[in-house]
Formats: C-alpha cells, structure tokens, sequence
C-alpha cells in the first residue's frame, strides 16, 4: 500500500457516529500521527472537497461522500466482497475457508474456498447446520446479545445435561480471545477456527471460519489464527466497520496453555480438548521467544 494514500484514508475512519466534526488535533490523536503531518494530510483531503472546515475550525465530512456512496452497486453483496479476503486465506493456509451466516436458529454456508488438498472436509453454499456446534456456531454465538443467544439455545439445546456456566465461560473466552477454535465438536477429525465478521453497525451476523483435518490444522493452529483474525479484520472493514488494525489491536488476554487430557465435553456432547494454545502469536512474541533460544 503506498503509505501517503493509507494516511490520507485514515482520517476517514477519524470519524464516526459520535464524533461527526473534529478538530485538526483530535484528527491527529485519532489516527495516531504528528499534528504537522495530519495538517498536511487534512488540508490534501479538505481541498479535494472530501472534508469541510466549519467557522469553529472543526472539520466534517462532505456531501461528496454521499454521492459516492449512492453510486454504490446495490447488487455488491456480502459474498462479493469476502471472496477475495477467503481467496488470499485459502492461499496461505490450503485449507478449506467458508463464510456463514445466521439465519433464524440456523447457521448458513454462504460461500466455499475448497482446499487443492485430497483429504477435507466438504461443505457446499447453501448447506444449513445447527446454531451449536462447531467454531462457525459458537463464534456467532459469542457475539449474540442475550435475547437473541437464549431463542437461539432454547431451540438447539439436546438435553437438560447442558451446562451452561461451561458453555458461557467458553463464549466469553472466545469474545475476548477474538477467535473460536473447536476440535472434533462438529465433526470427529476436524479442527475449526472462525473468527467474526462486523457490519457496519458493528454487528456480528456472519464469520469466517477455516475448516481442516485435526492431523493437518493443530499443528498450525496458532499461525492459522492469527491469519483469521487479520482476515475478520480485513473484511470487516470492507463492510465499513471500524476494526482496530493489527498494530492497534490489544493481545489476547489468554496466555498460551498446556494440553490436557480429553475428557467429554458435557456443552457439546462430543469429546473434545482444551487447545494447547488460545492465543495467536503476535511478531513481538516471537521475537521474545527467539531471544530466550538464543540465551
């Protein structure tokens, strides 16, 4: 990306529903530059005609984006715009990438990116799973708002054996985590990572979700993550939300853990494992990690 053009772009996302006019330093606290260089990047903006400068020396964004906006294809749907996101995911991972939706109590494949690999798993656009199961399920669920999370589990809940204390613990970990990861939950032999994806209210009606065979995916798990929820970003933003970048992004706060034995997960009435590790390594992590080698 040519850099003055990412800078210039940014003070788009300076502003939002509650801050619809800002001044020239809040600009440059928000996009986290030098005041000189948001000064020459505002005035660049302004006098394209894309910001406007009110008496109060505040600055708004101009009508010209509501015209560009209008021009919009109205037909540019949710699928158009991953694609291209699940494409680069599917080349960097050779795994199997989906895009799912809600849709009632259900969950919806809206679009495939097989794997070139002989050995995956199959899922095909159009295909209707529980709202339960799985990483696509849960990490939908985590971000469900609580009337919506109890329709949801009233209508898919097997049995009274579910255990719900377990079942939230989990959900919150995976908000916080900013990914879900499931092995063998849905399907023995397969390990699954999603992540979520924001609409431009800041919704969560649909993820992305990369599927494999156990024997394959965990020994990547950590770096696939990691790949995932710069995907979720990278979509999100497409859809207009406004995600943190990587760079802004806090860690996750869960430390990596040791495996545990399997043991049945009373949740999801499969066997199942605790990861061996939950949270995706960031550069300055591995960078630590080499220095301790090289002691």
């Amino acid at each position: 990306m040519i850099r003055a053009v990412g800078r210039a772009l940014a003070i788009f996302d300076a502003f939002d529903k509650d801050h619809l006019s800002l001044t020239l330093q809040e600009i440059s606290e928000r996009i986290r530059m030098p005041k000189t260089t948001a000064f020459r990047l505002v005035n660049t903006v302004e006098r394209a005609g894309f910001l406007i400068r009110m008496d109060n020396q505040q600055y708004c964004l101009s009508l010209k984006l509501v015209r560009l906006a209008g021009m919009v294809r109205s037909t540019l749907s949710i699928r158009d715009i991953a694609r291209p996101v699940m494409a680069e995911v599917n080349a960097r991972t050779s795994e199997t990438i989906t895009l799912t939706t809600i849709l009632n109590n259900e969950r919806m494949v809206l679009e495939v990116v097989d794997t070139p690999s002989p050995l995956m798993s199959i899922v095909r656009p159009g295909e209707h799973m529980p709202l339960l199961y799985g990483a696509s399920a849960r990490i939908l669920m985590a971000h469900m708002d609580e009337a919506e999370l109890e329709r949801v589990l009233k209508a898919n809940v097997p049995s009274k054996d579910f255990d719900r204390a377990a079942f939230d613990r989990e959900l919150a970990r995976f908000r916080r985590q900013g990914y879900a990861l499931t092995r063998g939950q849905r399907v023995p032999g397969l390990t699954a990572i999603a992540v979520p994806v924001f609409d431009i209210d800041g919704r969560v009606r649909n993820c992305l979700a990369l599927t494999g065979p156990s024997v394959r995916v965990d020994a990547m798990d950590l770096d696939f993550a990691e790949i995932m929820i710069a995907a979720g970003r990278d979509l999100s933003n497409r859809l207009g939300a406004q995600v943190a970048t990587a760079e802004e992004a806090p860690e996750a706060a869960d430390p990596p853990r040791k495996p545990r034995t399997p043991r049945a997960s009373k949740a999801s009435g499969d066997t199942a494992t605790t990861s061996r590790k939950t949270a995706p390594r960031t550069p300055a992590a591995k960078k630590t990690a080499a220095a301790r080698q090289v002691r």
